[in-house]
């Protein structure tokens, strides 16, 4: 994991700090996690805040530009000033829901996604939809900022790696909670992916 073992980061004493914590953290805000034939109970859970700000921000959009538009102007102006401000500038709420719903919420189903990194890499998704909420998500987990982690998981993406990769390396620190974590990542880049691809360039 680059100097050191990676996640180990700043050496036994995060990975040991991070177990604690870890298991005594509640879970955090995501998709509910189907765990299969395991025992322990499911929690009801939705898939991230920024996922409902994705669906809340296009009705808060579209409200705005509403608001703000001039009624058309009559005459031969008129119809192409309509149909510029007619174009939808990306997704509708509607639409967004449907691309949340198109993510499998199965570990196995999820990981086996083919993943358009290309998509990923181009868009912006990574520093500035998924490193916030990778900062958050550990900070929940271990009680404080750990930008070197984050920085290591942002690392781990950039170089495609597979998802249960992604799972066995944070594991040496979030122990239990690497498996809901890993999930809501990946979750979370493909519908920012799927998002990427239906916005109008």
């Amino acid at each position: 994991l680059g100097r050191g073992r990676g996640v180990s980061l700043a050496g036994r004493g995060l990975a040991g700090r991070g177990r604690g914590r870890a298991a005594a953290a509640k879970p955090a805000a995501g998709f509910a996690v189907d765990d299969g034939p395991k025992m322990r109970p499911l929690v009801p859970i939705e898939y991230s805040d920024e996922e409902r700000a994705a669906v809340a921000d296009v009705e808060a959009a579209k409200a705005a530009k509403a608001a703000a538009e001039p009624p058309p102007a009559s005459g031969p102006a008129g119809p192409a000033a309509t149909s510029s401000s007619s174009a939808a500038p990306g997704p509708s709420s509607e639409e967004l829901k449907a691309l949340i719903s198109s993510i499998p919420t199965k570990r196995d189903e999820l990981y086996a996604c083919e993943v358009e990194w290309e998509v990923a890499l181009s868009c912006g998704a990574l520093e500035e939809r998924i490193r916030p909420w990778v900062s958050k998500k550990m900070e929940e987990y271990l009680g404080e900022d750990e930008p070197t982690l984050v920085n290591f998981v942002l690392d781990k993406l950039a170089a495609r790696t597979a998802a249960a990769e992604v799972e066995a390396e944070v594991a040496k620190v979030l122990d239990e909670e690497a498996e809901p974590f890993t999930v809501k990542l990946w979750r979370m880049l493909l519908f920012e992916i799927k998002r990427a691809k239906a916005t109008p360039s």
